[in-house]
């Protein structure tokens, strides 16, 4: 069993883990945890029905007082993560899928840049891809680095997130929530549905497997990480890459085509916006000043595309604004020196 980290400076956290039907993976998850847990951390794992061997690999810490097991029936990833967020009880909740692992130093980093940065309350950490497959998991490292960011904080992304879905975070287990934002999430659980209406003619021309997971469900990232941008959260991007992204056979998403995996995330984006818009008191409609003012805050992409595609949802969320029509294009023109005028300083 591994020793409890001796200094552990900072709010205590709780590592909310997912798992179903990874007992190949899940002892290597938690054991990356345990190696980093603080005295007053704790371990919630949740296992959403599993039917292989879970229960034994789980069994082996039945002793460990900083674990806690929540054995449900299958509900999917969402519901799981959610019922781990609900029994949490540290300042800062922490996701991780157990098929993934913790790195060395991530959560004494979390620690610390949480402590130092009080004014933020969503930290996403980059990823370090891998598995069986190389080409899999170097087309994955690319996509990644395609959407990275400077270290620090991003600022807040609600109407680039209502105007065009974006998907300001990482996977799952790179997310980490003060227990504030998770109570507000928690607050609107009940209109939060992980189910997806993925129409047929999209699956026929994408060449989707309807059966799939991926084509029925929301993946739980992707609600949390939209859910907390349309909520207001203000978010801090660490690059020094936090877990181990496993790429295997059992990832449905990454092995999709490139057009299927833009639709769904199109889809999937415009599913959560209604969702929240629904559930909490979001306008319908930002005015210019908002969106201006958001944009003036946001860190640039380091990758020429993505500040297009940052400028372009921008753009959008101006374009469908309450403002009169001269007031929007007006501040269109204004748009590219708010969003960039930070890196080019």
């Amino acid at each position: 069993m591994a020793l409890l980290a001796s200094m552990t400076p900072g709010p205590p956290l709780s590592i909310v883990v997912n798992n179903y039907n990874y007992a190949r993976y899940l002892s290597a998850a938690l054991e990356s945890v345990l190696t980093q847990l603080g005295e007053q951390d704790e371990i919630i794992v949740v296992d959403d029905g599993s039917t292989d061997d879970s229960a034994e690999v789980l069994s082996r810490y039945a002793d460990n007082p900083h674990m806690t097991v929540i054995l449900q029936p299958n509900q999917g990833q969402f519901a799981a993560v959610l019922n781990g967020l609900a029994a949490a009880r540290g300042e800062l909740c922490v996701l991780l899928d157990s098929d993934d692992c913790l790195l060395p130093g991530y959560l004494s980093r979390l620690r610390t840049i949480s402590r130092a940065r009080p004014q933020e309350d969503f930290f996403f950490s980059a990823a370090e891809p891998g598995g069986d497959s190389v080409s899999a998991a170097e087309m994955t490292r690319a996509t990644l680095a395609r959407m990275a960011l400077p270290e620090g904080p991003t600022g807040a992304s609600r109407w680039g997130t209502w105007a065009a879905g974006e998907f300001l975070g990482t996977p799952t287990s790179g997310l980490a929530l003060r227990e504030s934002l998770v109570a507000t999430i928690l607050l609107m659980r009940e209109q939060l549905d992980d189910r997806l209406a993925c129409p047929t003619w999209a699956v026929r021309v994408f060449r989707m497997n309807a059966a799939s997971h991926t084509v029925s469900r929301l993946s739980a990232d992707g609600i949390i990480v939209r859910a907390s941008s349309l909520l207001g959260a203000r978010k801090y991007c660490i690059r020094t890459p936090g877990f181990f992204y496993r790429i295997h056979g059992s990832n449905a998403f990454a092995g999709l085509g490139t057009l299927a995996r833009l639709y769904l995330r199109f889809k999937r984006g415009k599913q959560v916006v209604h969702m929240v818009g629904a559930a909490m008191d979001i306008p319908s409609r930002p005015s210019v000043r908002q969106v201006l003012l958001e944009a003036g805050e946001r860190s640039a992409p380091l990758r020429v595309r993505r500040r297009i595609t940052l400028w372009l949802n921008y753009s959008r969320a101006l374009l469908c604004a309450a403002d009169a029509i001269p007031i929007r294009v007006t501040a269109l023109v204004q748009l590219p020196w708010r969003l960039f005028r930070q890196s080019e300083a």
